[in-house]
Parts: structure tokens; sequence; C-alpha cells
């Protein structure tokens, strides 16, 4: 069966895995992951926090430290080299 199947060429490969990087390490998806691990943060937390206006806090504040430290720590980093 292996004869079958023609491997690709090197360049189509590494082209593919650039794509896949550009979209891995593109602002709108970090932002997207980083969403959803502040709102997986606070759902486990919410026996912790005492009312859902404390959560909706919560959750606010852990999005703006995460992205805040994305922007100021790795954007500043990437700027910079």
């Amino acid at each position: 069966m292996r004869f079958l199947y023609k491997r690709p060429k090197a360049e189509l490969v590494y082209e593919e895995l650039d794509d896949v990087m550009e979209v891995m390490a593109s602002d709108v998806f970090i932002l997207l992951d980083l969403l959803i691990f502040s709102l997986i943060f606070t759902f486990l937390l919410a026996p912790a926090i005492a009312s859902l206006g404390l959560s909706l806090l919560f959750f606010i504040a852990s999005y703006s430290l995460f992205s805040g430290l994305y922007f100021f720590v790795f954007k500043r980093l990437a700027v910079e080299r």
C-alpha cells in the first residue's frame, strides 16, 4: 500500500506548516484562547465565588489580566527583536 501514496514535496509541507503557524500565532486566535481559558478558570472557581456579579467581575478581571500580560510582555518582546 505504501507505493500507492505519493509523498508531497518538502516545500509544500513547509508552506502548509507556515500557514498553520500564522493562524496559531495570530492575535485573534490567541485572544480567543485567552477568553476560553478565562471562562474555564471562572467556572472552576465558581464554588468559591459568592455571586453571579462577582463571578462576572472575576471573569472580566482575569481576561484583562491575561490579555494585558500577552500584550505588554509577549508583544513587547516580539517588537524589540
